[in-house]
């Protein structure tokens, strides 16, 4: 089998300082989580599959150090070259490691589970690996990482330029999901701090805002992944000062059992499937840049309603984080306060109706108004 047969990219890079001619380096996407069983590797790997389909070159590396299966789920052939052929310097670069699979623009980089001590690369090789992947010559490298926290895990998906972190329902894997996210960004400070630590004496930039969170939920319906999505942006704005965006949400699909085990990814086994149409808009929404959300209270929603011959002004707002509430004040006409309600993004109310962060505030705004208007609040009716 021929060591590499990634074709030299042609894409140039972009943005107002591009030189013409100058090859782009390619996307990093590191899917990571605390648990595994969730699904996490599947995800990646038809993630992968479904980028290739649509005319993006793509390398799938298989980052479980010391488990590496992905050749299962690709229906391939172990190649030749492995990981641990690039770390012992058997080839020059990672370029001569990546494999032809039977899906046409995607190659493979096996990792190597067989070998004692192949899953604790020294450090030196760890960074010459998070090197080398900027350096394949493709649009699109898809890093699927081992389930658990160590170092080696936590380096890679932070090394990506978007970081993936899968779950499923399951109370033991949401716990698991959010203490990945805790010792990332733990171990993302810590690095932040020796680096702004040696740059102090020249006033080096300030202490950057952790990047949001990207999060999918396997085996669940658009609405319980939400409920999920909403529940650990509220802890991670809560205790970690950083936000969860849902990326998107697999369906419990029949067809993805059928998948692993017929050993071929569900884009190209059952492309009509459910869970292939689901994976195929995870797939594009993370190619789509993510839109940012603020973390300082917004503005929401101001109306004017009129009870019992008075008039009152309505205002809903998202008080953003770390206060991570929705608060709904109602005002007389010379301005003073005649009704608060603040309830917090965890409450049962935005749970039992799976609001999205987007909808918090016109459902809060619209309960107290029908509230309002139905004579249930009693304050205003005491001072109407």
């Amino acid at each position: 089998m021929a060591d590499a047969v990634i074709a030299p990219s042609q894409g140039t890079a972009t943005g107002s300082g591009a030189k013409p001619g100058v090859v782009a380096p390619p996307r990093v996407w590191a899917f990571g989580g605390g648990k595994g069983g969730v699904g996490k590797s599947v995800v990646a790997c038809n993630v992968a599959a479904r980028m290739a389909q649509l005319g993006h070159r793509v390398v799938l590396v298989d980052g479980d150090l010391g488990g590496a299966n992905l050749d299962l789920m690709l229906g391939c052939e172990r190649p030749a070259h492995t990981l641990s052929h690039f770390f012992d310097r058997s080839v020059a670069s990672l370029a001569e490691v990546a494999a032809p699979t039977s899906i046409e623009n995607l190659s493979f980089v096996a990792g190597d589970g067989d070998c004692l001590g192949a899953a604790n690369p020294a450090h030196a090789q760890k960074q010459k690996l998070i090197r080398h992947l900027r350096r394949l010559p493709c649009d699109l490298v898809v890093v699927d990482l081992g389930a658990g926290t160590s170092f080696n895990t936590l380096d890679l998906y932070l090394a990506a330029d978007l970081g993936v972190c899968v779950t499923s329902p399951e109370p033991t894997s949401l716990q698991n999901c959010f203490s990945f996210m805790k010792t990332a960004m733990l171990r993302e400070t810590a690095a932040r701090a020796t680096a702004d630590g040696a740059s102090a004496a020249n006033d080096g930039p300030a202490r950057a805002t952790p990047r949001p969170i990207s999060l999918v939920v396997n085996r669940a319906q658009p609405a319980e992944a939400r409920r999920v999505a909403n529940l650990l942006h509220d802890l991670a704005g809560r205790f970690l000062g950083a936000s969860v965006r849902l990326a998107g949400s697999v369906a419990d699909d029949p067809q993805m059992a059928r998948s692993v085990r017929t050993r071929q990814p569900l884009c190209t086994l059952a492309p009509e499937s459910p869970a292939a149409r689901e994976l195929d808009q995870l797939a594009q929404s993370l190619w789509r840049p993510p839109v940012p959300q603020r973390s300082s209270p917004r503005m929401g929603i101001n109306e004017e309603i009129d009870h019992e011959g008075a008039r009152f002004h309505v205002q809903t707002e998202d008080l953003g984080v770390p206060t991570c509430a929705v608060r709904t004040q109602v005002f007389r006409g010379d301005g003073s306060v005649v009704f608060t309600r603040r309830t917090a993004y965890v409450d049962a109310f935005f749970a039992r109706l799976a609001a999205s962060p987007e909808d918090r505030v016109r459902l809060h705004h619209v309960a107290i108004v029908r509230a309002l208007r139905a004579g249930r609040v009693e304050p205003l009716r005491r001072t109407a």
